[in-house]
């Protein structure tokens, strides 16, 4: 068995030294796992509550800063969101460069267990909604999803764990 800690370090143990030396762990883990499995997986007529798919998208890898740039500046920004130039800069990021954190999003989005319940694969609209128009000069943007928020709030800010 892998461990990865938050700063990166891999420990490999046994699932028995797992269980002896991280006991919080290993149960955590085994409820993370007993959730997947639980109630109603989904299917086409019953797709899984974006709510928990949002879950197992932040859960599924340990959040790239990149990514964590973009949800801190986004959680920041409110309802409104930012237009897309002013969150490359948040994230201090180039646009294309920010093009290409949303593009490895939305791959991690799509590739998370459950989002085949979905009509069709939502990418980071999951995570994001479109606006037309965002602050500061009107252009278009991203805003976060209330299920995000609500998410990243009751899962631990990711940018304060990290003092990022």
């Amino acid at each position: 068995m892998k461990i990865t800690t938050p700063q990166g370090y891999v420990i490999e143990v046994s699932a028995e030294e797992a269980e002896t030396l991280f006991p919080g762990l290993v149960r955590g883990v085994r409820r993370q796992l007993a959730g997947l499995m639980d109630g109603p997986t989904g299917t086409a007529d019953e797709p899984i509550s974006a709510a928990r798919l949002v879950r197992r998208v932040l859960r599924r890898h340990r959040i790239p800063p990149t990514q964590r740039a973009v949800y801190q500046a986004l959680y920041e920004a409110g309802d409104d969101g930012l237009e897309f130039a002013a969150l490359a800069a948040a994230t201090g990021r180039s646009t294309e460069e920010l093009s290409g954190v949303l593009g490895g999003l939305g791959r991690r989005i799509n590739a998370t267990h459950g989002i085949e319940t979905l009509p069709e694969p939502p990418g980071v609209n999951l995570l994001l909604d479109y606006k037309p128009t965002a602050p500061p000069g009107g252009a278009w943007g991203w805003a976060m999803r209330p299920e995000l928020r609500q998410a990243l709030e009751d899962l631990g800010l990711p940018w304060e764990e990290t003092g990022g």
